[in-house]
Order: structure tokens, then C-alpha cells, then sequence
């Protein structure tokens, strides 16, 4: 029951009233609220300011995490030396690639081989039938594309629009081809069927086979003497199918001879020249190998260049008997083609296509007893007048930094790791690769920015002024106040990473960068702090950051990973005037788990150290050395003068970069001569944090849960829930207090009324005897 409640009380008493029980718990509840109501209002007022700081220190947490991460110092910047439409080609850099500048020429971009065939007049109308195409006996007829060593059938019968025939081709080829009819407006046969491959490149390219009358209506008469590359099959003699993987001939003329004197036998008349490819089927897989032949060949030279420029695929074998055969030694099955690449109008050499050779023919009947059969199909260019291939197929030619290149496409992925070149036209173009800190410049910039917010914030909140009588929220909240000496003092930090140093004078060639522990701090970099302001000058910045964009990255973010290794060996000389024969076992290298022995070459063959002076064999030696292309693995040589004319020594010296040991093995006597010794050296890892990184880890655990400024904030909300509760715990308590006095009062005032009550009635009862014993 709430007092006061009902107004009655105190009628009896005219002492107990509501009033006095009101005014008695007001003033109770204001001696036990007011400490607790003061608390709740002040933890209000630096919980709200809290929210306003928390804004500040969130916006320079950003900005120090930008700067603290890796990603940020890795972007590139590509300038071009011609933009926009003019441009040759477009080039994007990654972090992962070294690319400092590249020059591209762009002699000729990738294209699609196109062809059309000869006018429909309607698309819903017959193919044989607008042809005029009988068929076979079964009123059916077909053609071939072949594609990159793949053939696909187009099945056509007499119910087979020109539009179905689009979709046939395009079902059977599975997108490798594409097929579409196009309306070219013309007034007879405005319908064309456009063949195209759906990629660019020569490898792609489109030839035929198949009904020639069929395929000289559609308007792709075939050429049989020229072949696209993608569609040599290569010919076998008739009756030669038992043993697919050698093709046998005999020549009785030569049957007299014995062996060796066949060997040197010419194969052609003089001034004349031809080529056979070989080619052998493994699977789905063709391989094929252009042997050229001229009057200097004979059958043993030949046998010779089809070892070597087949790898040992092939080979011929000779026999008495005048006995010839041709072997593919890896068991596929072998293939020959009368001719070899083609020629262009220009003389020069068509690698995707082939090209029939008349004098090739005559060469393997009259030389090697075998007649070709070439009903075997092959995938045929149409002749080259053709005006219904409206585009050959080509490759991407271009050089970069001089060296000449082809690709099947215009997007280059695969010169360098991270690295995309797109060509776009005919074109010399030059591209210079800088780090971009531009990003990294704007960020310092948001930082100072976001520093100077922050601190205004915090000095206001944190502030005393004895004079005028004022103080922030957080004065003597060491959580709060200690936040800026925390932030200020990894800022004015020095600390020292890996970096270089240039000896001697800067302004001038004699000026040499050389590897040193350098000393930085961010003033270095144009961020300083004055007057409780931080400032940044971006023209600094670049300034430094451009010496050693490296060390720049150590010093703001840190590294991580093994130390590179580095073997200095001792200093010598006089390594003899004659060659220095290395054996199996005497000199060896493991590095990234994989051995070397120098006693062999990368290729497999003896190595012997030659050179004319000690210079001359250090050089071999390191050449031979970084022939093998371990991965992280570079060796070099230092000469040392002495002073004295003529008294030099070599310092050997090998580095490992991928993290890997690096372990020299062999015999003690023989790796002494080079100042060497049998020993492994083990790589290290090394995790150093930059300044950036340091102040990145400072926030983050400055702002979580249990660091000052998490940890103060959440205990004002655990302070502010307590207040709450006490404050409602107390209110209650005093309320149920006041509601039992009620009662009581109620009740006393009751007794009190009656009491009265009776005392007025022996008042008047004496009253009225009083008036009337008188």
C-alpha cells in the first residue's frame, strides 16, 4: 500500500497525518538516494563523453591498421609512356612482382579464325537441299572440323535446316567452336554461316575434311596439300598396320651395299630440299617433329638429326639388304608426312600449317621404299584465295625488354609472377613500376588528422584548470589519461631494421649503397610530433621512402621469415694452371632439399674447371654453380687486390634466400682449394615488429575488453547497472517501510480516535450531571 493513499489518516490523532509520513520518507529518501543519484548522474556524463572518445580513438585505430599492414606497401603503380586509346598495350602489377620497367613492342595481336560460307536464301530451308547435295545411299552426308588434334562430325541429312546445321556445330564441338547465321542483307542469299573459333591463337584454328562436293557448295573448297597444324595425322603405307609403331621400306638398288657404305649415301641432288614430319600418337596426344633434308643428308646424318631433334622418339635403322625402317621408340604410333611447315608470301616459316611436298614423296619411294597412303584424313586448309576465311587465326607476337615472344592470346599471365600484359594494338609502349605511395602518403595524412582529433579530445577530457574551477570528465582516470603518453611514446620511438646506407658521396656516381643496420623514426619520414600536433610532409616523405622502400616497409610494418644465409669462403689463390677435374662426390650442394654433385653438368656430362687465370675459373665455377637454377641458390666471387701487382685472391661466396640450409659436403683436400669446407648452415627465423605494427598491437589491446580504455568502459556500464539497482533496492526498501508505518499510524490513529471518542462521551455524561446538580 502506498502511503498516502488514502487521506483519512490523522483524522483521529490530528497528529499522524498522510502529510507527516510524506514529508518523513522524502527526507529519508533523499539522505539514502542523493550519493547514489550524484554517482549515476557523473556516470552518465563520462559515459556519454566515453562514446565521443571512443569515436576518436576508433578513427585513429583505423588509420594506424592501414599502415600497419603489408598489403598497404606492396601496391604498385604502373605509369605507361603512352595512355588512352594510343596505347600499344595495358599492364597491371601485383604485390607479389619485382617489375621495375618493361618495354613491350606489339608486332601482332592474337586473333580468331573466322570463316563464312556462301550465301542461303532462306535459314528454314534444307542444307542439302539449298546445295543441291544428294548424298550417299542412305540420303546422308557429313563433314569434319578439326580443332587443336580434335575431330568433331557434323552429321547432316536431308531434313537438316541451315540453322540446325548452326546448332549442330555448335552441340559437337561443346563451345570450342562457335556457329551463327547472320543476315547480311543481301537480296538472293542474305544467310552466311559464321564458323569461328571461340578462342584466340593458332593452336586454335579451323580446318576441314569430309564430302569435298559438300564443302565446296558450303564455300570452304579444301586444299589437300596444305594441313593446319592442329589436323597432321601423318600417313601410314598400305599393309602396314600390324606394327603401328614402325614404318618399314626396302631398296632393292641398294640391296649390294653393306651397311656403312648406306649410311653415306646422299639423299638429294644438289641445290635441292625438302622436310618429313614425323608424327606419333600416344593417347589422346600427338607429337609431331620436322626433319629437314638437303643435298648434304644422307641416310646416316638423318638418322642422326631425328635422334637428336626428337629426343630419341625416333629413329631410323639402317640394315644390310638395303633394308630401311623408321621406329617410334616410346611405342606410339608413328606417322610420316610428306613435307613440313609451310612457307608464307613473305618466305617465312608458317609453323601452323603444313605443306605437301612433291620432291618428299619422290624421297620416300626412291630412297626408302615407301609409298604413302593419304586417303587417311587430315585436317585441310581451305585454299588460301579463299575469300570465305575472313580471319586467320594468330598468335600474339610482340617482345618484351628486346626479347621476341608469342602467346595464342592477348592477355600475357605467364612472363612474370603477378603480372598481367594486355595487348591491345600494333604499338611500341614503356612501363615504369614504382611502389605507390601515394596511398601510403594519404594515410600518414588521415593518421596526423586523426591523432590531433583524438588528442583534443583526450586533453579536454583529462584537463584541470584550479583557476577557473573546472575539469574534465576523466581527470585522475589513469585508464584515460595514460592513453596518450601510450600513443606518443611508440611514436617518437627510434628503432632499427635491415636497410642500406650509402657510402661515400650521395651526390655523385662514387656514391654506393651498401647493406647496414639503419636507425629510423617517423620524423625521418616527414611525421612529427610539436606542440602536442602531429604534422606530416608528404615531400619528405616520398624523398626517404624512395632510397629503400624495402627498409621503409620494415621500419613501418616490420618482417617476418629465415634470414637469408650467407657463405663467405676463405681467400685463395693460385688455383693452378691447368683444368681442375671434379669427381663424383668430391664437391657437393643440398639446398631446398635437393642435391647437386659438381662433378656432372645440369645437362649430365663430366664438368672439368677450365680458365685461363684464377679469375677466368672463378667465374666457370660460379657460371657452373647457378647452372643447376636452385631455387633461392646464387654464387658469386669477389677479387681482393693485395697492393701488389698481379697478387689477387678469389672469395668465394655463396647466398640462400628461400629460407632453406644450406649443407657443402665433399672431400676436405679438394673444397680447400676453393675456401671451402664440408659444414651446414642452418636458416633462422626472424620476426621483427615495425612501428606501425607495435602501435596496431597497442590499440587493439588498448581497446579490448581487458585492456585501459575496454576495460574502463566496461566498467562504467558494470557501475552504472549497480547504481540502477541499488538505487531501486533502496527506494524499495524505504517504501516498504513507509507502507508498514502507514499501517501502524492507521492503526494507532484508530485507537487514538476511539479513545478520544470515549473521553468526549465521559466528558459530556460529566457535563451533563454538572448542569443538572445546579
Amino acid at each position: 500500500m502506498a502511503v498516502g493513499s488514502l487521506g483519512s489518516l490523522g483524522i483521529g490523532s490530528g497528529v499522524l497525518t498522510s502529510d507527516t509520513l510524506n514529508k518523513l520518507k522524502e527526507a529519508e529518501m533523499n539522505a539514502h538516494l542523493s550519493l547514489y543519484n550524484t554517482q549515476l548522474e557523473t556516470n552518465t556524463s563520462r559515459q556519454k563523453d566515453l562514446a565521443e572518445l571512443e569515436a576518436k580513438l576508433l578513427a585513429f585505430q583505423t588509420a594506424v591498421n592501414s599502415l600497419g599492414d603489408t598489403s598497404q606497401f606492396n601496391k604498385k603503380k604502373v605509369s605507361p609512356s603512352v595512355s588512352g586509346d594510343s596505347a600499344a598495350a595495358s599492364l597491371v602489377v601485383g604485390s607479389l612482382s619485382n617489375l621495375t620497367n618493361m618495354k613491350v613492342i606489339v608486332d601482332q595481336l592474337a586473333q580468331k579464325d573466322v570463316y563464312q560460307s556462301n550465301g542461303f536464301r532462306d535459314k528454314s530451308a534444307t542444307v542439302m537441299g539449298s546445295l543441291g547435295i544428294k548424298g550417299g545411299e542412305d540420303g546422308k552426308t557429313s563433314f569434319t572440323i578439326t580443332q587443336d588434334g580434335k575431330d568433331y562430325k557434323i552429321d547432316i541429312d536431308k531434313s537438316t535446316t541451315v540453322a540446325q546445321l548452326a546448332e549442330k556445330i555448335n552441340a559437337a564441338t561443346g563451345g570450342k567452336i562457335e556457329a551463327k547465321l547472320v543476315n547480311t542483307g543481301d537480296r538472293d542469299n542474305p544467310y552466311r554461316l559464321v564458323v569461328q573459333s571461340t578462342e584466340t591463337g593458332t593452336k586454335n584454328n579451323i580446318s576441314f575434311s569430309g564430302d569435298d562436293e559438300l564443302l565446296k557448295a558450303m564455300g570452304w573448297e579444301l586444299d589437300k596439300n596444305s594441313i593446319s597444324a592442329g589436323g597432321l595425322y601423318g600417313f601410314r603405307p598400305n599393309g602396314q598396320n600390324d606394327t603401328k609403331d614402325t614404318i618399314t621400306g626396302s631398296i632393292s638398288e641398294l640391296s649390294p651395299l653393306n651397311v656403312e657404305d648406306l649410311k653415306k649415301q646422299k639423299l638429294l641432288g644438289e641445290g635441292e630440299k625438302t622436310s618429313f614430319t614425323f608424327v606419333i600418337k600416344n593417347g589422346e596426344r600427338y607429337d609431331r617433329f620436322t626433319i629437314n633434308i638437303d643435298e648434304n643428308t644422307t641416310y646416316e646424318s638423318l638418322a642422326e638429326d631425328l635422334r637428336k631433334q626428337t629426343n630419341g622418339k625416333v629413329e631410323l635403322k639402317i640394315e644390310d639388304g638395303g633394308k630401311l625402317s623408321f621406329r617410334a621408340t616410346n611405342g606410339g604410333d608413328l606417322s610420316i608426312f610428306d613435307g613440313g611447315y609451310a612457307v608464307d608470301k613473305d618466305g617465312n616459316i608458317d609453323t601452323s600449317n603444313y605443306q605437301r611436298d612433291p620432291l618428299a614423296t619422290r624421297l620416300l619411294s626412291d630412297k626408302f621404299g615407301i609409298t604413302l597412303d593419304t586417303s587417311t584424313p587430315q585436317g585441310y586448309n581451305v585454299k588460301a584465295d579463299n575469300e570465305n576465311h575472313i580471319q586467320k587465326g594468330m598468335d600474339a607476337i610482340f617482345s618484351v625488354d628486346g626479347v621476341k615472344m608469342t602467346r595464342p592470346t592477348n592477355t600475357i599471365t605467364d612472363i612474370g609472377p603477378d603480372i598481367t600484359l594486355e595487348l591491345k594494338q600494333k604499338g611500341e609502349i614503356s612501363f615504369n613500376v614504382t611502389q605507390d605511395t601515394e596511398s601510403i602518403a594519404q594515410s600518414l595524412e588521415s593518421l596526423a588528422t586523426a591523432y590531433n582529433d583524438l588528442m583534443i579530445n583526450l586533453n579536454a577530457a583529462t584537463k584541470f584548470d584550479p583557476d577557473a574551477g573546472t575539469k574534465g570528465n576523466f581527470v585522475g582516470v589513469s585508464e584515460i589519461y595514460n592513453i596518450k603518453s601510450q600513443i606518443n611514446n611508440i611514436l617518437l620511438q627510434t628503432i632499427t631494421v635491415d636497410g642500406t646506407v650509402i657510402v661515400g658521396d650521395s651526390d655523385s656516381s662514387e656514391g654506393v649503397k651498401v647493406s647496414s643496420k639503419v636507425s629510423l623514426s617517423l620524423a625521418d619520414y616527414g611525421l612529427t610530433l610539436n606542440d602536442g600536433v602531429l604534422t606530416f610532409d608528404s615531400g619528405k616523405f616520398n624523398s626517404k621512402f624512395n632510397e629503400d622502400p624495402q627498409m621503409a616497409e620494415k621500419f613501418f610494418v616490420g618482417s617476418n621469415g629465415f634470414e637469408d644465409i650467407d657463405l663467405v669462403g676463405d681467400r685463395v689463390s693460385n688455383l693452378g694452371d691447368g683444368d681442375i677435374k671434379f669427381e663424383e662426390g668430391k664437391f657437393t650442394i643440398t639446398y631446398n632439399d635437393e642435391t647437386i654433385d659438381l662433378s656432372k653438368t645440369a645437362n649430365g656430362d663430366p664438368f672439368t674447371l677450365t680458365g685461363k687465370d684464377d679469375i677466368e675459373k672463378a667465374k666457370n665455377l660460379v657460371d657452373h654453380i647457378n647452372s643447376f637454377g636452385l631455387e633461392g641458390l646464387e654464387a658469386s666471387f669477389e677479387i681482393i687486390n693485395q697492393g701488389k701487382e698481379g697478387q689477387q685472391q678469389i672469395q668465394f661466396k655463396i647466398k640462400g634466400t628461400s629460407g632453406s640450409n644450406l649443407e657443402i659436403k665433399g672431400d676436405s683436400e679438394f673444397l680447400k682449394k676453393f675456401g671451402l669446407s664440408s659444414r651446414t648452415i642452418y636458416s633462422v627465423y626472424k620476426e621483427e615488429t615495425g612501428t606501425f605494427g607495435v602501435l596496431k598491437n597497442t590499440m587493439g589491446e588498448i581497446m579490448s575488453s581487458d585492456g585501459s580504455f575496454g576495460g574502463y568502459k566496461e566498467s562504467l556500464t558494470k557501475e552504472s547497472k549497480n547504481l540502477n539497482e541499488t538505487i531501486e533496492s533502496t527506494k524499495k526498501t524505504i517504501e516498504d517501510r513507509y507502507d508498514t508505518m502507514w499501517s501502524r499510524w492507521a492503526a494507532y490513529d484508530g485507537i487514538i480516535a476511539k479513545l478520544n471518542n470515549q473521553a468526549s462521551v465521559i466528558s459530556n455524561m460529566i457535563n451533563a450531571a454538572n448542569n443538572q446538580g445546579s
